[in-house]
């Protein structure tokens, strides 16, 4: 989570979300934990604990890692 900075906690789960994008093994798990990483990071938008701009952060790095997962699933 280069850039973005985040207590030790949410590190952690965001680490968690991520991992969980990664070893997907199938195209609706790699969506749904997509949706629950969209969902930690609206949560901490809303909760206003991200410095300006973090958000915008996260959610990209989680779309990256969640495109190139489906990529990888597609051809399989």
């Amino acid at each position: 989570m280069e850039g973005v900075v985040l207590s030790e906690k949410m590190q952690r789960e965001a680490d968690r979300l991520l991992a969980q994008i990664v070893r997907a093994d199938s195209m609706i798990i790699a969506v749904k934990a997509g949706a629950r990483a969209d969902g930690f990071v609206l949560g901490l938008e809303t909760s206003e604990v991200l410095r300006a701009g973090d958000a915008e952060r996260l959610y990209v790095i989680f779309e990256a890692a969640l495109v190139e997962r489906l990529k990888t699933l597609s051809r399989s």
